[in-house]
C-alpha cells in the first residue's frame, strides 16, 4: 500500500492482493521507521458504518472506509473511491485507488501485483 500526501489530500494506492485482503476484512498496515527509534504507521480498514472516518495521533494515520463501498469498488473496474471529511479548516480529501503498473519507474519500484494499465483506459 502506497501513501501520498499533498496539500490536504491523502491518497492510498493498493495493488490487487491488497484490494482482495481489504475486501475480505483484513486491516492493511505499513510502517515507516525513522532514525532515533521513531516510526509512522498508516492503516486502512473497513467498517459496517456508512460514513468514512480518518484519525491521526502522533505516530499513526487511520483511514476507515465503509464496507459496502469497498466491496463494490473491489468487484468493479472503478479506479478509486473518494471521500471528503470536514476538519476545522480545509476539508480532508481521501482517495483510495487501485495502483496501476508503473511504466517509467526504476525496476525496484515495479509491483507485479499492480493493476494493468488497461483498467485506466476502460474507465477514462
Amino acid at each position: 500500500m502506497k501513501l501520498r500526501l499533498r496539500a490536504n489530500t491523502l491518497r492510498l494506492r493498493l495493488n490487487q492482493k491488497e484490494v482482495e485482503k481489504l475486501a475480505a476484512g483484513e486491516v492493511l498496515r505499513e510502517t515507516l521507521e525513522f532514525p532515533g527509534s521513531t516510526s509512522l504507521s498508516y492503516l486502512l480498514k473497513i467498517t459496517p458504518a456508512a460514513d468514512p472516518q480518518a484519525f491521526f495521533d502522533s505516530t499513526r494515520i487511520q483511514i476507515i472506509a465503509p464496507k459496502a463501498i469497498v466491496l463494490n469498488w473491489a468487484e468493479n473496474e472503478e479506479l478509486g473511491i473518494y471521500f471528503t471529511l470536514p476538519t476545522g479548516a480545509e476539508p480532508l480529501k481521501i482517495a483510495i485507488e487501485k495502483d496501476l503498473v508503473c511504466i517509467d519507474g526504476p525496476p525496484e519500484e515495479q509491483d507485479p501485483l499492480a493493476f494493468p494499465r488497461e483498467l485506466a483506459e476502460k474507465v477514462c
